[in-house]
């Protein structure tokens, strides 16, 4: 029997932080295919190539953007569908489309569409919940992932998808709810309930927390940190005012819901602070850095001091 152990294993067994892992995504794009999906997803599927240049075209028009594949297991209609979503801190947004095949995805003219605004009568209020199964670009995503999918379908008012790579297999299963662009990780029967009831109620769980995906790695943690230091988890209790990379640590601020303080939240990093296996096909260790807790400092604004 061989000993070797899984991405996800090695992760754990290393005490690798969650926090601060989620990558960076603005917009997002979500292609039903129910077909096999191979580790190269889109560009090995049988999509028509020049719907496949298409959306290679919007990742070069959309700054910070992914294509997700995605499908359930009981799609009962012939319709294909296809999401744009923008994850951004105030306000984000979910668009739906539903194609007959994919060469309409070519007949939208979606850039245009963005340009001019004419797809805000796409706009759609799903509660949309991807769960990485990709098992063929890392055994742990379809090992962890397929059992979570199938506990979360059962949630009522969530639009669950099976979705390819979203990001860091060695934390299967990893689950993003959108269109608020929240990751998280390490997902099981054990916790999955408490992460669905928190998300429906507006809240953030941290225990499982990567982090929202329109903020920077430092930003990521400073969230995190901030959140468990003042107990506050709604998903707009806190506001991103800036960032900055000082010699000994970065600080960044968030100005806080009915507050009128600013939180400086300062972390340090070491590099190179790990090393394991980061994907369970690696024959060398990766070495991981890591983000830790230096300081917090509340302050008054001066524009609010002038107001009082």
């Amino acid at each position: 029997m061989s000993d070797k152990i899984s991405c996800s294993e090695s992760s754990s067994l290393s005490s690798e932080h969650l926090y601060g892992t989620a990558p960076r995504v603005d917009n997002w794009f979500l292609l039903e295919y129910t077909e096999h999906w191979e580790k190269e997803a889109l560009e090995k599927s049988l999509i028509p190539e020049e719907v496949k240049a298409e959306l290679y075209n919007f990742l070069k028009s959309f700054k910070n953007s992914r294509i997700q594949l995605i499908k359930k297991d009981d799609n009962e209609t012939d319709v294909i569908n296809f999401y744009y979503i923008k994850s951004v801190e105030s306000e984000p947004k979910s668009y739906h489309f539903k194609l007959n095949n994919y060469k309409e995805l070519l007949e939208l003219d979606f850039l245009s569409l963005v340009e001019k605004g004419d797809i805000n009568d796409s706009e759609t209020d799903e509660k949309i919940v991807l769960v990485c199964t990709h098992g063929a670009y890392d055994s742990c995503c379809g090992k962890y992932g397929n059992p979570v999918f199938s506990e979360i379908a059962k949630s009522g008012g969530l639009n669950v998808w099976k979705s390819t790579h979203v990001g860091a297999h060695r934390f299967s299963a990893n689950i993003v709810f959108l269109p608020e662009g929240i990751y998280y990780g390490r997902v099981a029967s054990d916790n999955i309930g408490e992460i669905v009831n928190c998300h429906l109620k507006g809240e953030i769980y941290l225990d499982n927390f990567r982090g929202r995906c329109y903020y920077s790695q430092p930003s990521q943690v400073s969230d995190y940190f901030l959140r468990k230091k003042i107990g506050k988890y709604g998903f707009y209790d806190l506001k991103w005012e800036f960032e900055r990379d000082r010699d000994l640590y970065i600080a960044v601020e968030f100005g806080v819901k009915d507050e009128g303080l600013v939180y400086s939240v300062n972390s340090i990093v070491f590099n190179n602070a790990l090393e394991f296996k980061t994907t369970c096909s690696d024959e060398t260790p990766t070495k991981i850095h890591q983000f830790y807790f230096y300081s917090i400092i509340p302050y008054t604004p001066k524009n609010k001091e002038k107001k009082e």
